[in-house]
């Protein structure tokens, strides 16, 4: 069944005029107006919706049930992927939302790109449209947090998880413990974390580095084989 984030208050007996990105989707998918869709905004339910007026370019539906989806995972993951080239940043915030990151937080770092207010405020707004589309593809019904970007530093000073991980192919440390609740990621980008900021994050701000094996990862799949192992560990894969 179709699923479209739909981002007002849902209740059941709710006639709903929906909005123009998601009518342009059911057209784009040649939806049927005898074919139930299901709707979710954010607060955890699927809502099944039928049609009621179905037209090229207005269509209403009365939402006839709640179901709660009962699919985020017990972990509080946070994922601090350090802004990379925009496809691949792109794959890791999609990956993300499947596999159930709780909060994402781009970072600068000394090895990433800098954009100007007008760029960054465009690139936020298609990331959060990547998220909806996870969302919908994934049946999460409570969206994936995406943050402000911080610099490096007042990322690390704000971190408050119970354990806080940074990657790095050239350090490693003990750091799984026998149950968590949360849980922070801090990803580098594709030339990698400097020596300092390492150093700052360790031994400064409390964070452990870990080294995902012998082979150096791109950043995008370090971000994805961490949260991976993560919810493993500690989530509900």
């Amino acid at each position: 069944m179709a699923r479209f984030y739909f981002n007002y208050p849902l209740n059941i007996g709710d006639k709903v005029d929906l909005s123009e990105d998601v009518v342009r989707h059911i057209n784009v998918l040649r939806l049927r107006s005898n074919e139930p869709i299901t709707l979710f905004n954010g607060n955890g339910n699927n809502y099944l919706a039928n049609f009621i007026v179905f037209e090229k370019r207005k269509i209403i539906v009365e939402i006839v049930e709640s179901v709660a989806a009962n699919n985020e995972s017990n972990l509080h993951l946070v994922l601090a992927m350090s802004i990379i080239a925009n496809d691949k940043f792109d794959l890791v915030l999609q990956k993300a939302v499947e596999l159930g990151v709780t909060e994402f937080i781009p970072v600068f770092t000394h090895n990433t790109q800098r954009f100007n207010s007008d760029k960054l405020n465009s690139k936020i707004e298609h990331w959060q449209k990547i998220i909806i589309a996870a969302s919908e593809q994934s049946g999460r019904c409570t969206l994936m947090k995406l943050a402000k970007p911080l610099d490096f530093s007042s990322f690390i000073s704000q971190c408050n998880t119970e354990v806080k991980l940074i990657l790095s192919p050239h350090h490693t440390g003990n750091i799984f413990q026998q149950t968590i609740k949360s849980l922070t990621l801090l990803i580098g980008p594709e030339g990698g974390l400097t020596l300092s900021e390492v150093n700052e994050a360790t031994n400064i701000f409390g964070f452990n580095s870990l080294c995902l094996g012998k082979r150096i990862l791109r950043a995008e799949t370090a971000a994805i084989v961490a949260v991976g192992l993560s919810q493993s560990y500690f989530g509900d894969l």
